[in-house]
């Protein structure tokens, strides 16, 4: 299904993998878990013999997610109801469900009295993530999670089959970091959306056959092609949605040369190290990955990881993607806004919801940035 993709069926799938989804689901007699971003452990699902998708929302059109969230809720929580309510729901057996944020936490609730016939189940990251109890929090929901998911399926979890999920995660995490590092340098090999389709594809299929497609696609890039012309930028947020701003991205010639988001280096960061038992090993994972505002208590580190990066990476600017009405989101902008003009480097926001009908808008917005950008007037 999705083991011999090419970079422009990658896009495809990515834009929609729910139709090849269910047809996988119906051929192997596996079943489905959904889970919302961020940091469910998918290896613990996947080694029950589920898949795990993550739930990244949908441009189709809101009908019923209003009437269980108001209209100024995150249009990410908003869209992933809507797409299960009216468009996915019969795909998903169960739905392993973070709780992150204020709007998170409650909409947990939300999908327990909205799908009754489900499996639904949550997991609760610590919010202050530099404090001693943390490690010990987290390992217990990572267990919690575990004892559910084998009730659900009668199904007792051995260490080999978690060192085994463990080890096709990792590899998939792997593939997809050596073509951003061929991206990184050789921006005409592969385009910004070819890119993060690769990365949103492999957070939704099965990762023993997207990685066949991953080395088939590592090996085909071509690192010499011309890469004159291209502004290497930092991109910022929690996702980039619609898909389509990336195209904007890639028709003023930006190359994403590092990125804080969810759906991209974040989600890479997720390599579980070699060592301890597997739910140790799980644990130790989540205090590796960068920042993401609802789990964390330092209000410096958004900042000073941002900055870290565009220094690394030589980047000519920022871009922020902002959520309409994402409540982490909200808090963090104008301190990093702030803090990042203070040093004299370039920042634009993208304004984004997940139900944009015309990125007229933001194209005009971000070609005036760079033109500026490029002839040294901000």
């Amino acid at each position: 299904m999705w083991d011999n993709l090419s970079l422009k069926e990658v896009v495809e799938y990515a834009n929609d993998p729910y139709p090849s989804i269910r047809k996988w689901a119906k051929d192997s007699g596996k079943r489905v878990v959904g889970s919302t971003i961020a940091d469910v452990p998918e290896e613990v699902i996947h080694a029950f013999g589920l898949l795990p998708v993550s739930l990244i929302g949908t441009q189709k059109p809101l009908k019923k997610a209003p009437s269980r969230l108001p209209d100024n809720a995150c249009s990410l929580a908003r869209s992933n109801l809507e797409l299960v309510m009216s468009y996915e729901g019969d795909l998903f057996d169960g739905f392993v469900l973070p709780q992150v944020c204020d709007t998170t936490q409650h909409l947990s609730d939300i999908w327990r009295i909205t799908f009754p016939d489900k499996y639904v189940e949550s997991f609760l990251a610590p919010r202050q993530a530099g404090r001693p109890s943390a490690r010990y929090w987290v390992k217990e929901e990572i267990e919690r999670l575990i004892a559910s998911l084998s009730k659900w399926t009668d199904k007792t979890l051995t260490d080999q089959d978690l060192k085994e999920s463990v080890r096709i995660h990792n590899e998939n995490k792997v593939l997809l970091k050596e073509i951003y590092g061929i991206k990184r340098t050789n921006p005409a090999a592969i385009t910004n959306k070819e890119m993060f389709a690769l990365i949103k594809l492999s957070m939704q299929v099965d990762k023993a056959e997207i990685n066949k497609s991953l080395k088939n696609i590592r090996d085909s890039l071509n690192p010499e092609k011309k890469t004159d012309g291209y502004t290497d930028v930092i991109l910022v947020g929690i996702t980039c949605d619609p898909p389509e701003v990336y195209d904007l991205f890639d028709e003023v010639k930006i190359n994403i040369a590092g990125d804080t988001l969810v759906t991209g280096t974040r989600y890479l960061q997720g390599v579980v190290p070699d060592n301890g038992t597997p739910v140790d090993s799980l644990t130790e994972r989540h205090f590796k990955r960068g920042f993401y505002s609802p789990i964390h208590d330092d209000v410096y580190k958004n900042f000073n990881e941002v900055k870290a990066l565009y220094t690394a990476t030589n980047a000519k600017a920022i871009i922020y993607v902002h959520i309409e009405f994402c409540e982490s989101e909200e808090y963090d902008l104008p301190d990093l806004k702030k803090m990042i003009r203070k040093e004299g480097i370039p920042m634009h926001v993208v304004d984004t919801e997940y139900q944009t009908t015309s990125l007229s808008h933001v194209r005009t917005r971000l070609q005036a940035f760079f033109e500026s950008l490029r002839g040294g007037s901000l």
